[in-house]
């Protein structure tokens, strides 16, 4: 009896190795998913919004706040959305007394910093709407990251700047 109790013993230790292991490998494999396609939540989208406008506008503009939670720094390399044929990056400056626009490739996210895309700096270019910005409404907004991956983002259409926080 005392072999038997024993072998069911070194059985059970044995079975137990096997668990373990496996636990290892399989949690493992899981953050090396989560790292590989990105922490959602090491990068925060703030106070989305567009402003409203009429149906025969053709192009709009989404502003946001981005902050990076990292210790690392990302990079935003494009942004996409479902209410525009194209969406681009793109920064409003002065020019000889004058705003001008450029497209930007990608803007660097600094570690433990935010960006304000706001009116008259940083924003979403929406080009060729596919419908009207109404007040009250909303769309949504993805946003490329060379670490963190896709997120998006709820943007709500208002007259003017929206402020209060959305967390995504």
């Amino acid at each position: 009896m005392m072999n038997h109790i024993g072998l069911t013993v070194s059985s059970i230790i044995k079975k137990i190795a096997v668990v373990g292991t496996l636990a290892l490998v399989i949690t493992t494999q899981a953050v090396a998913f989560e790292h590989q396609h990105g922490d959602s939540h090491t990068i925060v989208i703030n106070q989305a919004w567009a402003r409203a406008l009429p149906p025969v506008v053709p192009n709009g503009a989404a502003y946001l706040t981005v902050t990076n939670n990292h210790d690392v720094s990302d990079t935003l390399e494009g942004v996409s959305s479902n209410i525009a044929k194209h969406s681009m990056l793109h920064e409003s400056y002065f020019k000889d007394g004058k705003v001008a626009m450029r497209h930007l490739e990608q803007l660097p996210i600094l570690a433990g910093k935010s960006i304000e895309f706001k009116p008259g700096g940083y924003h979403i270019m929406l080009m060729g709407l596919t419908r009207a910005l109404v007040e009250g409404e909303s769309f949504n907004v993805t946003l490329h990251f060379k670490n963190a991956g896709d997120i998006t983002s709820e943007v709500t259409i208002a007259k003017r700047k929206m402020t209060h926080n959305h967390h995504h």
